[in-house]
């Protein structure tokens, strides 16, 4: 693989995943004017649970299934069939489990939102399982258009039922709105792929293969946990030692760099079928590409940075405005984020999940320690700062670990110096974030972005010379 199938491969997971993360963050400014801080924080946090509950439910067989799919070793009849049969049992079998569990616990203790919980949990279980599905067999152009038909459905339900009194609680109409949507998306998906069920009940389980494919996803369940506790667990921290009301707050926060993980998102789709497909992964290539994501991760977050005053101002309630504040802090995190993720698709391509696992533990623990023993002094920019931190740990621990399956080569100047550029813009805007501050910086930072990706900009320019030729 080369860099114009990557260009390729991305481009198609772009068609479907820009539109679809494009209406998912447009939702967020509507939700901000028709939900209160409470209600919204409420939203958040059963959304957050579903995010804790989905990985243990599923057992990650999303993961497993699509690994199992790319690995070309595999030439034997059936062997796509029977794939699919056994991480459908499996996921089959945890779902009633834990359906009975949730039922059990019910008696005990009541649970917000009980029946939309096990909804959603389904769905999110079932999406993304389909979902890898198409991606491991190859079909591509049909994921995209799922990703943007499911966005549709949910942007429209979501808005039906906030202006309509279909549901008088707003906040069950948009559960309801999320879960009716993905269910289409499901059936839409199971029929494209139905053949895979026609040897459904001639093949007796394979325990060997479920042991293999177990043993594969179990440390991806606890990374997801982990991940869970760097991204999400914030929401409870700022519970216990805080209120609801800016746990909202806080949400608006957390989904403003949304607009960086449209990019990444669909570039690290791509990334992962080249790394786990490549036959020689050493070659400078790789280095070449990773600094170049790196640059151009920084670059974008810097500028997304200095124009949150402005954004959250023009798109949001004004009661969510002081949101900004945080979401500084968390761009960084996000940048770090997915550049911790463009190293974790090298444990991939070697199985090696438990790689993954342990160095994201260490920056789930790192996340909590800093947001337990600082929000009692800082706020709201404890949770953010560890969300920031844990990233970065987990960057920097990954790199050395992979290094003994790839090395990369990482230009430190490059990195460092964009770093002090993004801390001195967070810097300026705090102490002063009037219009004229923030469309200064936002001038600056495009200049900086130009700079330090001039190689890319240059590509791209030359491209589309040559198209208007």
């Amino acid at each position: 693989m080369d860099s114009k199938t990557l260009i390729k491969s991305t481009l198609v997971y772009t068609i479907g995943n820009f539109g679809s993360k494009i209406l998912s963050f447009l939702l967020i400014p509507v939700y901000s004017y028709y939900l209160s801080k409470k209600e919204l924080g409420e939203y958040d946090l059963v959304l957050t649970s579903v995010n804790l509950l989905v990985p243990f439910v599923s057992l990650q067989m999303n993961e497993a299934i699509y690994r199992w799919f790319l690995d070309k070793e595999n030439k034997k009849e059936n062997y796509i069939d029977n794939i699919f049969k056994q991480c459908s049992i499996l996921l089959l079998t945890s779902f009633i489990i834990f359906e009975l569990l949730l039922y059990l616990i019910g008696f005990f203790y009541k649970i917000p939102y009980q029946k939309e919980l096990s909804l959603l949990i389904l769905s999110s279980c079932l999406l993304p399982f389909f979902q890898q599905i198409l991606r491991g067999l190859g079909l591509t152009k049909f994921y995209s258009f799922i990703g943007i038909l499911n966005s549709l459905f949910i942007f429209s339900l979501s808005l039906i039922f906030l202006l309509t009194d279909i549901f008088k609680d707003k906040v069950q109409g948009i559960f309801y709105a999320l879960f009716i949507s993905n269910f289409i998306a499901i059936i839409l998906m199971f029929f494209k792929v139905s053949f895979l069920s026609k040897m459904y009940f001639s093949m007796k389980i394979n325990y060997k293969l479920q042991k293999q494919i177990l043993f594969y996803s179990l440390p991806l369940i606890l990374n997801s946990v982990s991940w869970w506790i760097i991204n999400a667990s914030d929401r409870y921290v700022i519970l216990k030692f805080l209120t609801i009301e800016d746990n909202g707050i806080y949400a608006i926060s957390a989904r403003l760099p949304a607009i960086l993980t449209i990019f990444n998102t669909v570039f690290m789709l791509a990334w992962q079928d080249m790394a786990i497909s490549a036959s020689d992964p050493n070659n400078s290539f790789f280095s070449k590409l990773f600094n170049k994501y790196i640059s151009l991760n920084i670059g974008l977050s810097t500028v997304l940075i200095a124009a949150t005053p402005l954004i959250t101002e023009f798109l949001f309630d004004s009661k969510f405005y002081e949101s900004w504040k945080y979401a500084t802090l968390l761009y960084i995190g996000s940048c770090f984020s997915s550049i911790s993720g463009f190293l974790g698709a090298i444990y991939l391509k070697t199985k090696s999940t438990k790689g993954i696992f342990i160095t994201s533990i260490i920056g789930a623990l790192t996340n909590l320690f800093i947001s337990i023993i600082f929000i009692r002094y800082i706020g709201l920019y404890a949770p953010a700062l560890g969300t920031f931190v844990s990233f970065f740990v987990m960057f920097i621990i990954r790199y050395k670990h992979t290094a003994e399956i790839l090395k990369l080569e990482i230009n430190v100047n490059n990195l460092i110096i964009q770093l002090l550029i993004v801390f001195s813009i967070i810097t300026i805007l705090y102490l002063n974030s009037n219009h004229m501050v923030s469309l200064s910086l936002i001038l600056l930072s495009i200049c900086i972005f130009c700079y330090f990706n001039k190689d890319i900009l240059r590509n791209v320019l030359k491209k589309i010379n040559f198209l208007k030729k």
